[in-house]
Order: C-alpha cells, then sequence, then structure tokens
C-alpha cells in the first residue's frame, strides 16, 4: 500500500516503509505540524513539515545504490539537514 501526498507540482507516492520511518523522525524530533521545514529538506516547498519528512525519505530510499547503509546512517543525515530549532 503506497499513501499519496498533495501540494508538489503532482500527487507523490509514498510507500508504507517510508512512512513508518518518516514518521519515527518526526516523531524523534519533534516535528511540529505546519510549513517551513520543505526548503530545509530540498524537497517541494508548498507541503507540511510532516509530508516533508515523508517525502524526504521516500526520495532517499529510492536512490540506488542507497545512500544509508542503516537507519542510523538516515537519521544521522535528516538530523544535518534540521534547522537549529529541532537540534536534539
Amino acid at each position: 500500500m503506497n499513501h499519496v501526498l498533495y501540494g508538489c507540482a503532482r500527487p507523490v507516492k509514498v510507500s508504507d516503509r517510508a512512512f513508518g520511518i518518516a514518521n519515527w523522525l518526526i516523531h524523534h524530533y519533534e516535528i511540529q505540524p505546519g510549513y517551513g521545514l520543505a526548503s530545509y529538506l530540498g524537497v517541494c516547498p508548498n507541503i507540511s513539515n510532516h509530508n516533508a519528512v515523508r517525502l524526504w525519505v521516500e526520495l532517499q530510499l529510492q536512490v540506488r545504490p542507497p545512500m544509508f547503509e542503516t537507519l542510523g546512517d538516515l537519521r544521522q543525515a535528516f538530523a544535518a539537514r534540521l534547522p537549529v530549532s529541532y537540534a536534539a
């Protein structure tokens, strides 16, 4: 099953795996609802913070060969993109 995100130029499908990992990151870093995070993550700017995280994770999981070997590597890469207000 895929999740569909709206707000970009066209709807974007996000896998269950990416959705789950993104929700973990959202919870871990206490990402607040709202807007503004997309520009830090380099995804389309018209989507909410939570959907920006979901899209960013989906894009990272699509890279072949994988850029990140572990979820810890992915988490560190995500943390490096966050603005100072989210630093944990």
